[in-house]
């Protein structure tokens, strides 16, 4: 029996095998991903039980964060995307700095999550003159160019440079303005929670001496009441700083800023209170409506953007544009 089904498989292959070919490349091509991503429009994170605050006042509405939804470049979702006027095609490279490889693009997005969580933190405590404690920074590479002459990696945390203690980003570049260029210098840095020597000679670039990397600095902050976040996984980005600290802020003060709605939106924070521009504004503003936003707040550098989507599809939401944290709690309380 296993003979006679083995040797009608082996004759079907003949007569067919071209036909098989075929369907075996096709079938792969849909499980191999290109540089390419799929951009949509996303949803809300209603951030009520993903920021926790001991003590905290009741809120009839919600903050939320907005978000891009991203499909990874398959032949299905690149041909969906010439079909489907909401989704599109999008090169991995716009998302890069030089050839970063995608491990190190995430690290340095969950890095700028990190810090924007932390300076929204700051940020809404100052507003609402309530103290705070700095415990401790850390400074740490986002990104090193490629041209740079170093062995410091994305994710180290430098400790000392040629034995001075570094506690803050200040610190750092003060004691970099002591050298010159082609300068050797040593580093301590943490890596993978271990202390290890790291080196770099130092370029010239625009009348400035540097090692050619970015940095962020990641603050541990202790506040009373206690504010807890609660990330999943594969979140990353600083893009939700703004609507971190409204939340925050919100449940830290006794009026509600929500007033019973849904309010959406989207910005960097940083812990002055002022608010930086984004990407992604039509799929997050899309995402607004849908999900029944009755507000969307978006940076000032993306309003104008935002405004002009309003009109052009007659979206029904409230548009108020962001500067500094300040300025919208007024906004808000006064709408």
């Amino acid at each position: 029996m296993i003979k006679k089904i083995l040797n009608y498989f082996k004759e079907e292959l003949k007569t067919n095998y071209k036909f098989y070919i075929v369907y075996v490349v096709l079938l792969s091509l849909l499980f191999i991903n290109f540089n390419y991503y799929v951009y949509s429009p996303g949803g809300l994170e209603d951030l009520t039980d993903r920021i926790e605050v001991s003590d905290s006042y009741d809120s009839k509405g919600s903050f939320n964060l907005t978000y891009v939804t991203s499909r990874a470049g398959n032949i299905y979702n690149i041909l969906l995307s010439y079909i489907l006027p909401s989704w599109d095609l999008v090169s991995v490279k716009d998302s890069q700095i030089e050839n970063e490889s995608t491990s190190e693009v995430v690290e340095r997005n969950q890095i700028y999550l990190r810090q924007t969580s932390y300076d929204a933190i700051i940020a809404a405590f100052n507003e609402a003159n309530i103290d705070y404690e700095v415990k401790n920074v850390n400074v740490t590479v986002t990104f090193v160019y490629d041209n740079s002459n170093t062995d410091i990696k994305t994710g180290d945390i430098i400790k000392e440079i040629n034995g001075v203690k570094i506690n803050n980003y200040e610190e750092l570049s003060n004691e970099m303005s002591k050298y010159k260029e082609n300068d050797k210098i040593n580093f301590k840095v943490l890596r993978d929670n271990k202390e290890t020597d790291a080196y770099a000679i130092l370029k010239k670039e625009n009348d400035r001496v540097i090692v050619g990397m970015y940095l962020a600095e990641l603050k541990d902050v202790v506040t009373n009441p206690s504010v807890k976040y609660i990330f999943k996984d594969n979140e990353s980005g600083s893009s939700r700083g703004l609507m971190c600290a409204l939340d925050i802020y919100n449940k830290i003060t006794e009026f509600d800023l929500t007033k019973g709605d849904i309010i959406a939106g989207t910005g960097v924070i940083y812990e002055d209170g002022s608010v930086g521009s984004i990407d992604g504004v039509k799929y997050k503003l899309k995402g607004a409506v849908k999900n029944k936003a009755k507000v969307f707040i978006v940076p000032s550098e993306n309003y104008d953007e935002a405004v002009k989507l309003k009109k052009e599809h007659n979206y029904d939401i409230e548009i108020i544009e962001a500067d500094n944290l300040h300025n919208v709690i007024e906004k808000i309380k006064n709408r």
